[in-house]
């Protein structure tokens, strides 16, 4: 919003006070995460469920990391659905099967974020990796990313990665599946990237798009 830091501070020291909006302290140095409380939710009229308490600090990168890509989405004027949203919206739930050392795995899936542009209603998936999944079961999102957009239900999937390791394993993996650059049915960034590229924006000189390939990995 282009707020200078004792500004956004102040706004969500008295959205805490009125009981709207809540936080939690992160490791030391890392300050404070602060997220909505169910009235927070109500006032803003957002479809969308309350998180019923502190988020787990299993949770915290996370949750960070969504924030970032979700601003950074914002800043470049697409619209976004978080993730709290599209617990309500079964049309981003799809079903997994995978296989692992232990047995067949069955699990419902659905992505970090949605944006896209609201003019076209073109949408996109957007999925947010930290750490490695199996490699069958990141096979399986994939698959399920191709046959979504196969289906005429998504343009393409982006990925925003941590580590650029994991950044190029879902480049390599994602050809199998159709998934590409050069199709343009896949984009991955690197979280240090969004965060960069989001900062610059706000302070109103945003790199051009080139530059922020020239960053990516695919």
């Amino acid at each position: 919003m282009g707020w200078a830091a004792p500004t956004t501070f102040s706004h969500a020291a008295r959205l805490i006070a009125a009981g709207l909006a809540d936080s939690c302290r992160l490791r030391q140095g890392d300050g404070s995460l602060i997220y909505a409380t169910r009235s927070g939710v109500e006032v803003s009229g957002a479809f969308a469920p309350a998180l019923p308490g502190e988020p787990a600090p299993t949770t915290w990168a996370h949750l960070e990391a969504c924030a970032w890509t979700a601003a950074w989405q914002t800043a470049r004027g697409r619209h976004v659905i978080g993730s709290r949203a599209l617990l309500l919206d079964d049309r981003w739930k799809g079903q997994l099967e995978w296989l692992e050392r232990d047995g067949l795995r069955r699990r419902a899936h659905r992505p970090d974020l949605v944006t896209g542009r609201r003019a076209d209603g073109r949408l996109m998936p957007v999925e947010v990796e930290l750490s490695s999944k199996s490699l069958s079961r990141l096979r399986a999102i994939l698959g399920l990313h191709a046959a979504r957009i196969a289906a005429g239900r998504a343009s393409a999937v982006i990925y925003v990665c941590g580590p650029s390791q994991l950044a190029e394993r879902v480049r390599r993996e994602g050809v199998e599946f159709g998934l590409s650059s050069e199709r343009k049915t896949l984009r991955v960034e690197l979280l240090a990237t969004v965060i960069a590229a989001t900062r610059s924006t706000r302070l109103g000189a945003e790199p051009p798009e080139a530059a922020l390939v020239s960053r990516s990995v695919a």
